[in-house]
């Protein structure tokens, strides 16, 4: 099972590697893919950030003198420009973002996402991930896919707070963009057979269940919320929904958190 999950994961490595090139390709043609001046769009530094991780995994998978040091340079480079991205648009977005400009910079969630992303990766590059209560590898994956739930509230409801900047409609996490950041979490996971994740699964059906209906809640929970009292977005702002996904997040991680705990106390 574990060889047939390494296998997965490669093919969603390669998906990921040619589809964020053909993406770097249009860019620099000029021809962007679902292209968009209303909404958010694809950025090409995003892309860039796929292919270099993407390509890293692909990379120590079948290069075996493929150096350890490219690796954490490589990575630091894509967690480093993303903080860099990040307070750039915190601290002065007014500097940084031209609507006019042909280039889209990465939004604030995206680069939350990849910033946890390359944590997971350097870690992993480090040391495999241990059998501990203190499960941070399963963490940092579960907090990795937190910016595109929030961004799937925005495509749902088209909540402008939670979709793109309202500077650049631009900048903001894309339907395109939300698949392979999924895809991206989903190889990350059939990747790591030492996940806690996976030995909680493994348990018992009723693990299976338990952790199932706990994940789906924190992105449904939010959408039945909003569809039961309306949708309002006439003024921009986080409303109680930010608080109910978070809600979910927290009781996800902390579920997990508790049953790896009680693992360690087991004969």
């Amino acid at each position: 099972m574990e060889k047939r999950f390494q296998t997965w994961a490669e093919f969603l490595d390669i998906a990921i590697l040619i589809g964020s090139t053909i993406v770097i390709i249009a860019w620099m043609i000029g021809e962007p893919l679902l292209y968009r001046i209303d909404g958010p769009v694809l950025s090409i530094f995003s892309a860039i950030s796929l292919l270099v991780i993407a390509g890293l995994r692909l990379a120590t998978r079948h290069f075996h003198l493929w150096p350890f040091t490219a690796n954490l340079a490589f990575l630091m480079i894509v967690g480093g420009g993303n903080i860099s991205s990040l307070l750039m648009l915190l601290s002065a977005p007014s500097v940084h973002i031209n609507p006019k400009s042909t280039l889209v910079m990465t939004s604030i969630f995206t680069s939350i996402g990849f910033i946890f992303f390359s944590m997971y990766e350097i870690l992993l590059y480090l040391r495999k991930t241990p059998k501990s209560p203190w499960i941070l590898d399963d963490i940092l994956i579960h907090l990795a896919l937190v910016p595109g739930g929030l961004s799937l509230i925005g495509h749902i409801f088209q909540n402008p707070t939670y979709l793109s900047m309202s500077r650049d409609p631009r900048v903001g996490i894309s339907i395109l963009e939300m698949v392979f950041m999924a895809t991206l979490a989903l190889s990350t996971i059939l990747a790591n057979p030492n996940l806690f994740l996976w030995r909680f699964l493994k348990g018992s059906l009723t693990n299976q269940f338990t952790f199932a209906a706990l994940f789906t809640n924190q992105y449904i929970a939010p959408v039945v919320y909003l569809l039961l009292v309306g949708s309002n977005w006439q003024s921009e702002g986080f409303g109680p929904e930010l608080f109910i996904f978070f809600g979910g997040v927290i009781a996800t991680l902390g579920f997990l958190l508790f049953q790896a705990k009680l693992e360690e106390n087991s004969p």
